[in-house]
């Protein structure tokens, strides 16, 4: 992986309660949708009230596009950054820029005459705040756990007008994510492989548990193997994770990972891991469980059938 993608990968992952309204704001009914104006507060705290239903919506994120799709809310949407790649749809809307603040052209956004600007949390911070004193609507939502992501799919059913669809959303995938938790809570520990989340080779990077791989991992009945790590995405040495010796290697990228999953298993000083002679270098695409969208439940079942393979039906 290089170290783009890398960064890349830093910035996507740094993407079940009704939004705060203040006591004037109309309160949203569940058969018709939420009412407008309609005032929400978003991640960051910021406060704005929306005086109608958006119509020209911008997003600077690929986990929000793929939210705002998912809830019937794309052909609002007018505008999205070069990773926004799912749905397929979503490459057909105007290009603002890439993901990091210094990429996404303010111009652009302004001619596409948005009346919502929807970005994420504190990695898009120097973007939100100059896009708030050019007298756009900008809320901004992170996420850090998968219930952040269920909470943010309602917000922004909120938002959009489409409140039934999100909320139906929302409620699939919690009873998804309950489903899974009750059957990894009969996983004793030591049918739980210890597995090492590889980032990149050049240099060796993992992924801590705070991290959504990290998350996705443990709670699909996983054990970190750099469960210590304080950092999102530390630097790790192959002296370590010999000393370590994971049970499994988990690799995530996009496209067939076959050359380096070879490349990972022909390492001279790996060829006696665990991991390596019983086979076990695993593969996941990236975008299902990196981006804090509704494929991240996606992404938690398949790992879970990855490290489990019985779980398969």
């Amino acid at each position: 992986m290089t170290f783009v993608r890398i960064c890349a990968l830093l910035a996507l992952v740094a993407s079940g309660c009704r939004p705060q309204s203040s006591g004037d704001a109309p309160t949203p009914d569940a058969a018709s949708g939420p009412a407008f104006p309609q005032t929400v507060t978003d991640t960051m705290g910021f406060r704005i009230t929306l005086p109608a239903k958006p119509l020209r919506i911008v997003s600077t994120a690929p986990s929000n596009t793929e939210v705002l799709f998912a809830i019937g809310a794309g052909d609002q949407v007018v505008g999205v950054t070069t990773y926004c790649n799912f749905p397929p749809e979503a490459a057909r809307r105007t290009k603002v820029g890439g993901f990091s603040p210094k990429t996404i052209s303010a111009e652009t956004i302004l001619e596409l005459n948005p009346d919502l600007v929807l970005t994420t949390g504190r990695l898009q911070q120097t973007l939100t705040d100059p896009l708030r004193k050019l007298n756009l609507s900008v809320l901004s939502f992170d996420a850090q756990t998968l219930e952040d992501v269920a909470h943010n799919i309602r917000e922004f059913g909120v938002v959009t007008g489409h409140w039934p669809e999100a909320d139906t959303l929302a409620d699939r995938l919690e009873a998804r994510l309950n489903t899974l938790q009750k059957w990894c809570e009969a996983i004793t520990v030591d049918r739980r492989p210890r597995v090492l989340l590889l980032v990149g080779e050049e240099p060796l990077m993992t992924a801590g548990p705070k991290t959504f791989p990290g998350q996705l991992l443990e709670r699909a009945g996983g054990r970190n193997l750099f469960a210590d790590a304080d950092q999102q995405f530390p630097k790790i040495s192959e002296e370590e994770i010999v000393r370590r010796n994971p049970d499994a290697v988990l690799i995530w990228q996009m496209g067939d990972p076959t050359e380096r999953i070879n490349r990972i298993a022909k390492r001279g000083a790996w060829k006696d891991l665990t991991a390596v002679r019983e086979n076990r270098i695993l593969h996941i695409d990236d975008d299902i469980i990196s981006r804090a969208g509704p494929r991240l439940f996606d992404g938690l079942e398949q790992l879970a059938e990855l490290l489990h393979p019985s779980k398969k039906k």
